[in-house]
């Protein structure tokens, strides 16, 4: 038998095998307007959400940074004026006014309208006199029982901080004694002076 010839496809081109071309697509001249319009109308819907959304990364950043700079700024403490009534004797907390100066002399008195009388509770607990611009002060030269309370320079010691307690005592925190009205002399120009805390009421005072 003979063999057959190699058949060889080389250079043929079948119909089949002809590449067919995209037609582009034809828009009558009223779909290309509206085409046109939808286009328009999504860029304007688009432009202000993009806006507001920078708007709100704006506005998240602004309270962010305020929210920091709230957090290193702490509020101060409400500064109160008020007058300190004993209720044993039923007198107020006076600074004497024939001695207004440091080593000034601190007593009871009838309660009245007088700004001797007032003192302002400050955030860093000392009580400052509103006439005489000085601050409730231990004598650091007598802190034990019967020890000197005064007017003096208002300063950072800690002489000059009181803690109100919640049974109206005032209690002294370098010598961790009470404000007490002492109790042999009870009337006007009576001695004020630290004691040892007690259930005693010359230590309340409202």
């Amino acid at each position: 038998m003979r063999p057959r010839p190699a058949v060889c496809g080389c250079g043929l081109r079948l119909p089949g095998h002809i590449r067919q071309r995209r037609m582009p697509m034809l828009y009558s001249s009223s779909t290309r307007t509206r085409l046109t319009r939808m286009r328009r109308s999504t860029a304007l819907v688009l432009l202000p959400t993009i806006t507001m959304l920078g708007g709100l990364s704006s506005v998240s950043s602004a309270s962010a940074a305020s929210s920091v700079v709230s957090a290193e700024q702490p509020a101060k403490a409400t500064q109160a004026v008020r007058h300190f009534y004993n209720v044993r004797f039923q007198r107020c907390l006076d600074a004497d006014t024939n001695t207004g100066g440091n080593g000034g002399k601190v007593q009871l008195w009838d309660c009245g309208p007088w700004n001797q009388q007032d003192w302002e509770v400050r955030p860093d607990g000392s009580i400052y006199n509103m006439r005489f611009q000085r601050c409730l002060d231990a004598d650091t030269n007598t802190g034990g029982n019967g020890g000197i309370v005064q007017l003096w320079d208002c300063g950072p010691w800690n002489q000059q901080w009181w803690v109100i307690r919640a049974d109206g005592s005032l209690y002294n925190v370098r010598f961790q004694r009470c404000l007490d009205a002492d109790t042999n002399t009870g009337g006007n120009g009576g001695k004020v002076q630290l004691w040892d805390c007690g259930p005693w009421n010359q230590q309340w005072w409202q």
